[in-house]
């Protein structure tokens, strides 16, 4: 009975201190002659190890404390792993975009570099012909300065060949009138014989004897140049027309339209200003009396 109750009262005590009592309580037991100084020197041990018991105890509730301490920390450490191989995830995601943006950037760099290549194969073609461009310029406008040149000698030739002509055409007026004032144009058809005469002796000059318009006309041709020549005593309203009539039938008969000259002694003025007012001019040769 009396054991009982001390089994229960070692059963209050901590588990690891249970063993060690019930071997010191049956040792006590087995040993009913102990002496006070004994039980006082096994109270002090037990003093002691209740002291240790409460240290260790201690040491106990530090160490779970520490360890729900690191088991809180490790719980954090995890969660931080957990972001960093979320973190490490989404870092892989971003390389591998990285790596096929780097793909496509080299692809479109490789298509670059062959559309460098081909511009400037295209910029080598163009600068060849503009070469060849270049050197045609230059022997294009060579050649219009040539032509120029050629231009200005034509010009001058045909300056020439108009103050030829002009110094012909007066020639001509002054051997008309000279005649026509010494012979006084009375014979019509002997004053023509010897105008055809004086003028088929002339260089570049020959005369021509046609019927157009119902009429005989005679016409000068010098360099290139028709000249339908009418010779009359007095000149009047329908000589205009006869003289028309004549030119419009020897274009129409040669492709030529000629020119027109008339000589005579004396034209009214009334023929004289309708003459003037004329779309297609008519030369005129006449006498002046007042020369």
């Amino acid at each position: 009975m009396q054991f009982s109750k001390l089994d229960s009262v070692i059963n209050e005590f901590p588990p690891d201190m249970q063993i060690p009592t019930r071997h010191l309580t049956e040792w006590i037991m087995e040993n009913q002659g102990i002496s006070r100084e004994d039980f006082t020197e096994l109270k002090l041990a037990l003093q002691d190890l209740t002291v240790a018991q409460s240290h260790t105890e201690e040491k106990v509730q530090n160490l779970a404390e520490g360890q729900e301490r690191l088991s809180e920390a490790q719980e954090r450490t995890e969660q931080s792993l957990q972001r960093l191989e979320k973190a490490q995830e989404c870092t892989e995601q971003s390389l591998q975009r990285l790596e096929k943006a780097q793909e496509c950037t080299e692809q479109s760099l490789q298509r670059l570099e062959k559309a460098q290549e081909r511009t400037e194969q295209s910029l080598q073609r163009l600068e060849k012909a503009q070469e060849r461009t270049e050197q045609k310029v230059q022997r294009l406008a060579e050649g219009q300065e040539r032509l120029s040149e050629a231009q200005e000698r034509t010009d001058q030739s045909l300056q020439r060949l108009a103050e030829s002509q002009e110094r012909t055409e007066r020639t001509m007026a002054d051997q008309i009138a000279a005649l026509g004032s010494r012979w006084g144009i009375y014979n019509e058809v002997t004053f023509r014989s010897t105008i055809r005469g004086l003028l088929e002796h002339m260089e570049d000059i020959s005369v021509e004897e046609g019927f157009y318009g119902g009429r005989q006309v005679d016409v000068i041709i010098r360099n290139g140049e028709h000249i339908m020549l009418e010779i009359t005593s007095r000149m009047n309203s329908k000589d205009i027309d006869k003289i028309y009539r004549s030119a419009d039938d020897y274009r129409d008969k040669t492709g030529t339209d000629p020119k027109l000259m008339v000589a005579t002694t004396y034209i009214p003025p009334s023929v004289m200003r309708k003459i003037m007012g004329l779309e297609r001019p008519i030369d005129l040769f006449t006498y002046d009396s007042e020369e």
